[in-house]
């Protein structure tokens, strides 16, 4: 039987080299899926819910605003956003059937860089005969506005009818904002 050669040796240095890196690659510590698709939804921007998830017949097309264009949609109010660690904003208005034909709920949901940012904010907006809303959790509303956060997100909903049509319409936009919200 012939002797083993160096070049014999040289032919098992691939297959060891494979080998390690089958090992160190089986011990690398994957990220959990769930924390990347979280991830990767704050990234996305701030949004808002389909208009069937939130009851509605429709929804206008969403309007996105950032830090440089914020004043063109809130110009007298968007200095205290700012200064609040204001990132992107999105809005939108639904339409929901109602008992007089139909009702408008201006839907926005603004991103702060902190919750913080976003607590602070709902709270200067908050009006002062808000009660919390059951069944979602951060929530303050009275006849016709609706203001809630998460993490650093601030969901602002203004009917422009007040009501009972408009108390359901806001709550359904609500529930189905926070639900998409881990």
């Amino acid at each position: 039987m012939p002797r083993p050669r160096a070049a014999h040796a040289l032919l098992l240095l691939p297959l060891v080299g494979i080998a390690a890196w089958l090992v160190v690659r089986g011990r690398t510590v994957r990220d959990d899926p769930g924390t990347v698709l979280a991830a990767l939804r704050a990234a996305a921007g701030p949004a808002l819910p389909a208009a069937r998830a939130a009851g509605a017949t429709a929804r206008s097309e969403p309007a996105s605003y950032t830090r440089e264009t914020l004043y063109e949609y809130i110009d007298g109010a968007a200095e205290a956003y700012l200064a609040r660690g204001f990132v992107q904003c999105v809005a939108a208005t639904y339409t929901f059937p109602a008992t007089a034909g139909s009702l408008d709920v201006t839907a926005e949901v603004y991103r702060f860089a902190k919750a913080a940012g976003a607590d602070q904010q709902m709270q200067a907006e908050r009006p002062t005969d808000a009660a919390p809303l059951a069944g979602v959790a951060g929530a303050f509303a009275d006849s016709s506005t609706l203001v809630a956060t998460h993490g650093g997100d601030y969901l602002k909903l203004t009917a422009l009818a007040a009501g009972d049509d408009a108390a359901r319409a806001m709550a359904g936009i609500a529930a189905a904002w926070r639900k998409d919200r881990p």
